[in-house]
């Protein structure tokens, strides 16, 4: 019941469709079973006139007439009050559902990194289209059934005890054995579809999973595994599904039933009326006929009784699902302490004895850290060690478990999200790239001040069109960034240049091209605090050499947070920590780190082992005999290659 009060406030934005829809079942049922009195009247007129009495001469040839008109207009009326219906319910169902689409997806955009961690795309995919049309056809083609079923009850049975209350009783001894048996049925309806549903949302996940990995799955040759694998989750929603219709299926049957038992009734105690047999009870065979032709009317509303309940059951689960979404609220958010008259930030920002834990552990610890306006911070540190986590406090992905994170010295969870955001652009360590043109996704930050807030909770009638918001980027900016990115020679070479469309995730495009077109977009939206997320880790050093030269350019005047695990990537910081186990381990300069001879100083010290060991191979396989791998045997090894490599493996 509290779920059907959610949905009460879609169903009264339409209140007037769906009130002139059911007046206009209410007046089709009326129409729909006046033909049945015209005949009857035709019926009983014309025996009365073969009868050849003088004193009851029956119908005339124009009487005849005017009752086949009567029965013609009925039916005329009937229709049309019938198109009234599906242009009144079905419209008004179908931007029901357009609407609580438009606010699931409103909402879903506004829950956070948390949610989103642990729901699954493929269920999210599932209860969008799948839910979502169960509970427009339950108050769609549902309520419609609905009203035509209640309709057509009250009016037939109105038209009973006007014929002859004793036999509408006598059909009446059916009823308590329907309501039984449907309300049982119903019950067992609602407790098997959510599972049925559920299932198929776990469907929806492995499918939605495997075309996203498909190169995983090809790579590791686990094409069986995974057809298996789907085939046992197949056979489950089956299994489901089966008992689900071993309920379903038996509503049709006994509807069918019961109504043939109300057709027997009618048949011999009417019968018995009309042979006078039943003192008290006359009754015509006009009469009979339009008793008849009345309960044969009521065949359909009868059979769609199960129909009715299976819908609405299905229906109230599956808004159950999406209420499910509606109620998940978003840990970091805008709150009364917000502060609505910050606009601009400046860029610099402060960490004050900040802490996070994270499942029990704590993953950041007592970090306390200032970094000014305009100045670049290198951050490093082993895998796991939180440097990830600790710009994910900037954005306010994450709060602080404890501790204060400022910008311009103001805590961050007094600056609106908006405000924050639209001043901070991520490279994120997995860069996500949009099934469109590389030009619209180097531009998809920008020009975003122009859409206009979506307006949620309203009827669409009472909402303007959505305005053709296909702006054509800036081309002037999207180049340049490119440039910068080291991506622009590479772009001129593909065949449709920046309009080349990427497939979904940017497959089409290499590890390293992902990535840069991911530093392009963030470059081009120019903001004050660009946060770097080891984002040249698949490029190779000769292209990130030209990336930082060309970043050197845009980071005037902003503060830029670069998190990595190169000692070239970091050595022209400012300012460089390196994180240990969530503690800020050491600090300093480039040469200050090197001098301390600690944690830096040793990666600096590996990386350069490294890369000698890396020109020592490549000069020995120059010198090799074309088609020869290993060395000839008059060669030399390069002196210290040896040690070098016992010095790697250390």
């Amino acid at each position: 019941m509290n779920n059907f009060k959610a949905l009460v406030p879609y169903l009264l934005m339409h209140r007037t469709q769906y009130t002139l829809g059911t007046l206009a079942v209410l007046g089709a049922n009326t129409a729909v079973l006046l033909p049945a009195y015209f005949l009857g009247r035709a019926i009983d007129g014309l025996r009365l006139f073969s009868s050849g009495n003088p004193a009851t001469p029956g119908l005339t040839l124009s009487q005849l007439g005017w009752l086949a008109l009567g029965l013609v207009l009925a039916t005329l009326v009937s229709g049309t009050l019938m198109v009234a219906v599906r242009r009144s319910i079905v419209f008004a169902s179908r931007q029901t559902e357009y609407e609580i689409r438009r606010d699931l997806f409103a909402h879903l955009s506004g829950l956070d990194k948390n949610y989103f961690d642990s729901a699954r795309t493929g269920d999210l995919m599932n209860r969008l289209t799948g839910d979502l049309s169960a509970v427009r056809e339950m108050i769609g083609f549902g309520s419609w059934q609905l009203a035509t079923v209640v309709s057509s009850f009250l009016v037939s049975f109105a038209w009973f005890f006007s014929i002859n209350w004793r036999l509408t009783l006598a059909v009446l001894v059916v009823f308590p054995v329907i309501i039984g048996i449907l309300a049982y049925l119903a019950r067992q309806v609602s407790v098997r579809y959510v599972p049925m549903q559920e299932q198929n949302s776990a469907i929806s996940a492995k499918a939605q999973e495997n075309f996203s990995g498909a190169r995983v799955v090809k790579g590791y040759a686990t094409e069986d595994r995974e057809i298996a694998e789907y085939k046992v989750m197949n056979s489950e929603l089956i299994r489901r599904a089966l008992h689900l219709n071993r309920v379903e299926g038996p509503l049709q049957a006994f509807m069918s039933l019961l109504m043939g038992v109300a057709y027997v009734l009618v048949l011999i105690y009417g019968g018995r009326m009309i042979l006078g047999l039943v003192p008290g009870s006359p009754l015509t065979l006009g009469e009979f006929t339009q008793f008849a032709l009345t309960l044969e009317r009521l065949a359909w509303p009868m059979l769609s009784i199960g129909l009715i309940a299976n819908m609405l059951q299905r229906g109230m689960g599956s808004w159950g699902r999406l209420q499910e979404i509606f109620a998940a609220r978003p840990r970091v958010h805008d709150s009364g302490r917000t502060d609505r008259s910050v606009k601009a930030l400046q860029g610099d920002i402060r960490y004050e004895n900040v802490s996070l834990d994270f499942a029990g552990r704590k993953v950041l610890n007592n970090v306390t850290l200032h970094i000014p306006a305009g100045q670049t911070l290198g951050i490093t540190g082993p895998t796991g060690s939180g440097k990830t986590l600790l710009s994910q406090l900037v954005t306010r992905l994450i709060d602080p478990t404890t501790g204060v994170v400022k910008v311009d010295d103001v805590d961050v969870r007094q600056i609106p999200l908006s405000t924050l955001r639209e001043n901070i652009a991520v490279v994120p360590q997995e860069p996500f790239l949009f099934s469109d043109t590389i030009a619209s996704n180097v531009a998809f930050g920008l020009d975003n001040a122009h859409y206009q807030p979506i307006e949620t909770r309203k009827s669409v009638r009472d909402t303007r069109p959505p305005e053709d918001n296909d702006v054509q980027p800036d081309m002037e900016r999207v180049q340049r960034a490119a440039e910068i990115a080291g991506l622009a020679s590479e772009i001129v070479a593909f065949p449709g240049g920046y309009n080349t469309m990427l497939g979904e995730r940017g497959v089409t495009l290499s590890g390293g091209q992902r990535q840069r077109t991911a530093l392009a977009r963030a470059i081009a939206r120019e903001p004050r605090i660009l946060i770097l997320d080891d984002s040249m880790s698949a490029v190779d050093t000769e292209t990130e050499s030209r990336i930082l030269a060309g970043l050197r350019q845009v980071q005037e005047g902003r503060t830029v947070l670069l998190i990595g695990h190169r000692v070239s990537t970091l050595r022209h910081a400012d300012h460089i920590v390196v994180l240990e186990e969530g503690h800020i381990a050491e600090q300093g300069s480039h040469d200050e780190l090197l001098a301390a001879g600690g944690l830096y100083a040793e990666l600096e010290r590996r990386q350069r082992l490294e890369s000698d060991l890396s020109e020592g191979d490549e000069a020995a396989l120059a010198g090799s005999a074309p088609g020869q791998v290993s060395a000839p045997a008059d060669a030399r090894p390069r002196p210290g290659t040896a040690d070098l490599r016992s010095e790697v493996k250390k």
